[in-house]
Formats: C-alpha cells, structure tokens, sequence
C-alpha cells in the first residue's frame, strides 16, 4: 500500500492526536495542524495526498481555510468532520470541491477506508 501525506486539521487536541495515530498506525506520514491559518500554512509548505478537516475552528474555519488551499491548490482533496449542524459552511464546502462530509465523532474504520481507496 502507497504511503500518504495526510494532514488533519481540529482545534480539538485531543480528536487531532487520535486520528493522526490512526493514519500514522496505518503506515501513513501525517501532520496535524490546530486551526484553518495552520492548515493553509501546512498546505503551503508541504504536498498532500489528502487531508481531514474540522469545520469549526478558532482563527479561521475549515471550510474558509479550504476554499483558500484551492485558490492555489485546485486538486486538494479535503473531507469535513463536523461536531455542528453548520449547513451553510457544508454546503459551501461542498459547492468548492470538498471530497466529503462526516459527523463527529468520526468512524475510524471510514476513515481508513477513505485512506485506502486513496492509495488504489
């Protein structure tokens, strides 16, 4: 199985660590960024297979934060995990090419799953 970048994007400490050490578990070299700023920032300095994103964070939000990687990034391919009902930033995200939509907390096996058919 081809080794991913991955980056993971919570302003949740804690959601972040656990979902890094499930990709990193897998064989995976993953960065975890706490906010949108960090997680443009990450995208700028570093080439991602794929990346998780929280929508609500401090700073900037991970749909904002999106939509600003693919100004200058158009292929990134980003998937939402979401604790909220924020409709609005779903939809938004949707409408800029978002990969897809969990609730939180997320299903790890989905998220291997996503991983894997991304390494096929």
């Amino acid at each position: 199985m081809k080794q991913l970048n991955i980056l993971v994007v919570d302003d949740d400490a804690e959601n972040a660590a656990s979902i890094a050490e499930l990709f990193s578990s897998d064989n995976h070299r993953v960065i975890v960024a706490y906010n949108g700023q960090q997680a443009i920032d990450a995208y700028a300095a570093h080439d991602f297979d794929v990346g998780f994103f929280d929508v609500m964070m401090p700073v900037k939000n991970g749909v904002e934060s999106f939509l600003e990687i693919r100004k200058f990034n158009p292929s990134a391919k980003v998937y939402f995990m979401t604790g909220f009902s924020e409709s609005d930033l779903i939809d938004a995200a949707r409408a800029g090419g978002a990969s897809g939509v969990f609730s939180k907390p997320t299903d790890p096996e989905k998220l291997l799953n996503i991983v894997e058919k991304e390494t096929a």
